[in-house]
């Protein structure tokens, strides 16, 4: 935009104002312009749809137009059935993080915020849990501010992980990204709509729902394994109300434990979804979803009580729900899912947005993604972190030649030589049915840590080998089982990626069959 000087006289003399005048660029035009110039309506010009349309679900008869009683039938199961599909993949986010609250409270046995539990040993393939890692030793805690009201979280130094809502939402992170800059501290948590005093010495958050929780990681290298990570847990962390002052926590190992986080794929989802809006205010969730699940019955203060009809339509779109995440998730047609142009390697955080809108609005295929195959939401994942600190993953789920991978055959992945980072990189497999750990053997993965570790080439590169049977002449610590009679997927996780990594001067290898 240009300005051009206006020019203010006196009768004392000649006075040269500077004015900016803007001067509007050449710009589209405006509504009037645009519509103004259409051609005028004539009768005629508009054409109703036709009295008889013919649709996937059956033909739709609107004699007079009216429609039949048949037609307004199929019409509202099909609009019940979209909306319910809908929903499912909309609240996935909620679903998800429900799911994980629910099954440490049940199969770990958490009585209250206080019970904190620690996979000590690692996170095996006991746990039906989205993708977790098997190097990490993660420390679950759920807090209930409905029940306890604020809330305080005090977090030993040297951990590192996100504070989430039932939403799925980020609420804080914790750890060196954190407020408390990885030097431990107290997170205070208030409720929705809290209006009461605030005491000094907190990090304070402010929590939209009621249920929140975290899963903090501790480098095993220096709280160690088993009963040394329990310890250091029971002596550094606590979880209690504000109001009744400092608790002992209830520390526990969920090493070799049985749980189940993931969300069901039939018509219990929706069950799920009356009991977190009942659980939670209004407000955490807009009118307008509220609005599509009370037409289906499932509404705040109500019972949700879903006759034959209204239940076999929730069956069949929680089904159809699951078919378009599995589809999202392993077959995205997102342009910027892969990481290097002509490699099967993807991004499982497409955008590299926590809140999924980079470009001004939802990616809602990157978000169906994310939670369909991962767990925690926090704006560390899209920082650009200084060399050497953080971590990145990488995702495959299909060989060189863009064939699925199959249990049932024999592959072998070279990593490059120089993997360049400063900590160590592993690679683990994962069950496409479930997102979680293969469990052909308590820890499916191969570590650049491990002992022993992986056998290197002359090179310096690394084969790593997946298939039912262990190939000859290969080293154990190269070969992870797979289960022939289904699929699965590798995740490359690399710990304190180095700028080789981020300018992408090193890439990995795609995934290839062998005979």
């Amino acid at each position: 935009m240009k300005a051009l000087p206006l020019l203010n006289s006196t009768a004392a003399g000649l006075i040269v104002t500077l004015v900016a005048v803007p001067v509007l660029a050449e710009q589209a035009p405006g509504f009037f312009d645009m519509h103004g110039a259409e051609p005028k309506f004539a009768p005629g010009d508009f054409k109703p749809a036709p009295e008889t349309i013919e649709t996937r679900f059956g033909r739709l008869e609107f004699p007079g137009g009216y429609p039949t009683e048949e037609t307004a039938q199929k019409v509202y199961d099909e609009l019940d059935l979209q909306r319910a599909t809908q929903l499912y993949l909309d609240m996935y986010p909620a679903l998800s993080a429900h799911g994980l609250m629910t099954g440490w409270v049940r199969d770990l046995e958490m009585e209250d915020s206080s019970h904190i539990r620690v996979t000590a040993d690692r996170l095996d393939s006991s746990a039906l849990v989205l993708t977790g890692n098997t190097e990490s030793l993660y420390a679950f805690v759920v807090f209930d501010l409905k029940s306890d009201g604020p809330t305080v979280f005090e977090v030993p130094p040297g951990v590192m992980g996100p504070l989430d809502d039932h939403n799925f939402l980020f609420a804080a992170d914790i750890g060196p990204t954190g407020p408390d800059k990885g030097q431990g501290g107290k997170y205070l948590l208030l409720p929705p709509g809290y209006e009461g005093e605030v005491p000094d010495g907190y990090f304070v958050v402010r929590s939209p729902t009621y249920m929140n929780f975290s899963f903090i990681r501790a480098n095993a290298a220096e709280v160690g394994f088993g009963e040394s990570a329990l310890a250091y847990y029971r002596e550094n962390a606590k979880v209690y109300p504000l109001a009744t002052g400092p608790k002992a926590p209830v520390v526990k190992n969920a090493t070799n434990v049985a749980w189940n986080s993931l969300v069901p794929e039939d018509a219990s989802a929706f069950q799920w979804m009356h009991d977190i809006i009942n659980y939670e205010p209004a407000d955490a969730f807009g009118k307008e979803l509220l609005g599509r699940l009370a037409s289906l019955g499932i509404k705040q203060g109500e019972p949700f009580n879903p006759d034959a009809r209204m239940q076999k339509i929730l069956e069949q779109a929680a089904q159809e729900g699951v078919a378009m995440s599995r589809v999202i998730a392993f077959e995205s047609r997102q342009p910027d899912a892969v990481v290097y142009p002509g490699l099967r390697w993807e991004s499982p955080f497409i955008g590299n947005s926590s809140t999924f809108d980079p470009d001004g609005y939802f990616n809602l295929e990157a978000r169906t993604t994310f939670h369909f195959t991962a767990d925690g939401i926090t704006p560390a994942m899209a920082m650009q972190m200084p060399e050497g600190t953080g971590s990145r993953y990488q995702t495959t789920y299909k060989d060189a030649t863009g064939a699925y991978l199959d249990g049932g055959q024999t592959y072998k992945l070279t990593m490059p030589p120089d993997v360049p980072v400063a900590l160590f990189w592993s690679v683990t497999l994962y069950d496409p049915w479930t997102r979680s750990e293969l469990q052909s053997r308590p820890y499916p993965s191969i570590s650049s840590q491990q002992t022993p570790a992986p056998e290197a080439n002359a090179d310096g590169s690394v084969d790593l080998y997946f298939a039912p049977e262990k190939p000859a002449d290969i080293p154990e610590q190269n070969w992870v089982p797979t289960l022939p009679d289904r699929g699965f997927f590798a995740y490359i996780r690399y710990y304190g990626p180095l700028n080789a990594f981020n300018e992408k001067t090193w890439v990995p290898n795609d995934v290839v069959m062998i005979e």
